[in-house]
């Protein structure tokens, strides 16, 4: 009993520091003045730039963008404490699940904020573009999310047949 504990545990730890891995590189500033977070280095400024973007679209997308990490700035920060708290209370032996539920709900609530914030940003972003700017950012996001995650999976697939 004591040994699937254990497995449960570490699998909870591993996907928390996956998840809060993920965030941390999501929300990292690129080199990229337009936004761009989470691209690496130029990445970002090749994306806005076949936008075409506007002098006053490249204003009004810094400052929403401003906008967005002072506002997520204490969601993230409080996500960040929880995180850790679960991560320590996990790591004490004799803890329960039922000792890290409370952690978990409110762990939980605030990706929900992060969420329904990210949402917002969308939609400032839409008033922002025009439509066929939206669309060919749409188009460029889902290229860019497909090449990112091209042999997920491989490596495994690999060692399987090997």
């Amino acid at each position: 009993m004591e040994n699937k504990l254990t497995k449960v545990m570490a699998v909870l730890m591993v996907v928390g520091l996956m998840a809060s891995g993920s965030m941390a590189y999501a929300e990292s500033e690129g080199d990229n003045p337009e936004g761009g977070k989470g691209y690496k280095q130029g990445e970002g400024k090749e994306f806005f730039k076949e936008l075409n973007l506007t002098p006053e679209q490249k204003e009004k997308l810094k400052a929403q963008r401003e906008m967005k990490m002072e506002s997520n700035k204490a969601v993230r920060e409080q996500l960040r404490a929880k995180m850790q708290a679960l991560h320590e209370t996990i790591a004490k032996p004799g803890t329960k699940q039922a000792d890290v539920s409370g952690l978990v709900a409110e762990v939980n609530v605030l990706k929900g904020q992060m969420f329904s914030q990210n949402i917002d940003s969308v939609f400032a972003l839409k008033e922002i573009l025009t439509p066929e700017q939206f669309a060919k950012m749409q188009e460029k996001h889902k290229d860019w999310m497909q090449k990112k995650h091209e042999g997920w999976g491989k490596k495994d697939q690999d060692s399987k047949q090997g």
